[in-house]
């Protein structure tokens, strides 16, 4: 049996059906989101400042160079490897002295001493090095070395042992490496690779081979990958890029959607406990209310779609990435945005008229979410072989498959099947409007309702009333 509605129910206009009535409660429901400091910061102020800190951020860093001063100390066999430490940081420091990573890097090919190109990785910032190695002997008695390294007297103890010197170095043995608390991440991340390196050099020399020409032949060779665009012009490849894209788009979707309809649910549900909806039917039937809610959320949705969606297609314009987004995908992605939202949004408008209180709401929810998070578990697969039948068949589930055929259409190198895509949109649009009926009929039973939340088997009764 059906909760007993509450009599402000006859004053409804369940007649006629007016676009201007719709364009009105679009209207208030965009003004009363958009116009919140909230929304401006996180819509509008938040990307700004976000980009802005990310352009400045590289000046900020290499305008405040870390300091790495003072003395460590190598324990080792014979002296070779503290030698080369010694040499390695006399390097790097002569680098930094000229501001040029270059310069270190053409030291060592010259043959001055081993490659720390591998060092630029960790170390990419200008910073003021002044380091000395102090050598004392493997078998000497280091507790009072530890001593000062906890006290934060010395940068580090680093213990090289006999056998990764030897004629066939130890596999299984490691170098000790021992900092104070203090020690910062990158300075610490300095001496390993250090010490790693100056060990490969003492370990060369002591074989009398010619430390640069050995260096030279296993240095493998980078791959300067370059894509050609449809009008045969050259274009840097940006390979991380092209496996993140993807995914950008997808959360981008799944945010601005969402963002909206999160706020749908809460505002119908606001509205409810307020009283403040009856006073809204007694002008307005309960089809022309839900419209209006959804189309104005559906425009805060698009503002963000745009705010944020620009900033990233700046980026891909700064890296010259566009050719591989044409305008048949962003014309997609549009679309399958805007099947995403209103099934996203009937939903929450359906739960929201049915519920008093958001944590009822939750349970509601549930198993549409479990639905919609498909594509984030499946986000890397699909990204790596889009035209596989894993990504074929997630298509086709409704409610995920607008996120799906994002993360398909932006990252696949092939354009994606015409037949799939057709099947999609009639399946996702299918879904959409059967979600936005059903939406209806539940919201003009259960916006007027009160008392114990609905089952989900309530909910169904409910769209089948006449």
């Amino acid at each position: 049996m059906l909760p007993q509605s509450n009599q402000s129910a006859s004053k409804r206009p369940d007649s006629g059906f007016r676009w201007s009535r719709i364009a009105t409660i679009a209207t208030r429901e965009f003004r009363q989101t958009v116009f919140t400091k909230g929304f401006i910061f996180g819509a509008v102020l938040f990307p700004l400042v976000m980009f802005a800190v990310i352009g400045v951020m590289p000046f900020l860093m290499s305008s405040s160079p870390v300091p790495v001063s003072g003395t460590l100390v190598v324990a080792d066999e014979d002296g070779s490897v503290a030698r080369a430490m010694q040499k390695l940081f006399d390097q790097y420091k002569t680098g930094n002295n000229a501001n040029s990573a270059q310069a270190i890097q053409d030291a060592f090919a010259a043959g001055q001493a081993g490659d720390v190109s591998s060092l630029q990785s960790l170390v990419d910032l200008p910073r003021s090095i002044d380091v000395i190695v102090r050598r004392v002997a493997l078998d000497t008695d280091l507790a009072a070395v530890r001593e000062e390294v906890q006290r934060g007297e010395l940068l580090a103890l680093i213990e090289i042992p006999a056998s990764l010197l030897g004629a066939n170095p130890s596999t299984v043995t490691d170098i000790v490496l021992l900092v104070p608390t203090t020690s910062p991440a990158k300075t610490t991340a300095l001496f390993s690779r250090v010490s790693r390196e100056a060990t490969v050099i003492a370990r060369v020399e002591r074989t009398g081979m010619d430390l640069a020409q050995a260096r030279a032949l296993v240095r493998e060779p980078k791959a300067d990958t370059a894509r050609l665009t449809k009008e045969g012009a050259q274009a840097k490849e940006h390979t991380e890029m092209r496996f993140l894209i993807p995914a950008g788009f997808m959360m981008l979707m799944w945010i601005a959607t969402f963002t909206s309809a999160n706020q749908l649910l809460t505002t119908t549900i606001e509205e409810k406990s307020s009283k403040v909806i009856e006073v809204l039917l007694s002008a307005v039937s309960p089809l022309e209310l839900l419209s209006g809610k959804i189309v104005g959320q559906s425009l805060v949705s698009l503002l963000m779609l745009s705010t944020y969606g620009a900033a990233g297609i700046a980026g891909l314009a700064f890296m010259t990435m566009l050719d591989i987004l044409p305008l048949s995908t962003l014309v997609l992605f549009l679309v399958w945005f805007l099947l995403a939202y209103f099934m996203v949004a009937s939903i929450m408008a359906a739960v929201g008229s049915a519920v008093s209180d958001l944590r009822e709401a939750q349970s509601l929810v549930q198993l549409p979410m479990i639905i919609m998070i498909i594509p984030l578990l499946l986000w890397m697969p699909i990204t790596e072989n889009p035209t596989g039948w894993p990504a074929t068949i997630a298509s086709f589930i409704p409610l995920a498959g607008p996120f799906v055929m994002v993360l398909r259409t932006t990252a696949a190198v092939e354009p994606i099947s015409t037949w799939q895509i057709a099947i999609a949109l009639i399946v996702n649009a299918g879904t959409t409007i059967a979600l936005v009926w059903i939406a209806s009929r539940i919201f003009r039973v259960g916006v007027l309702m009160q008392g114990k939340p609905p089952t989900p088997r309530e909910l169904l009764r409910w769209a089948r009333t006449r």
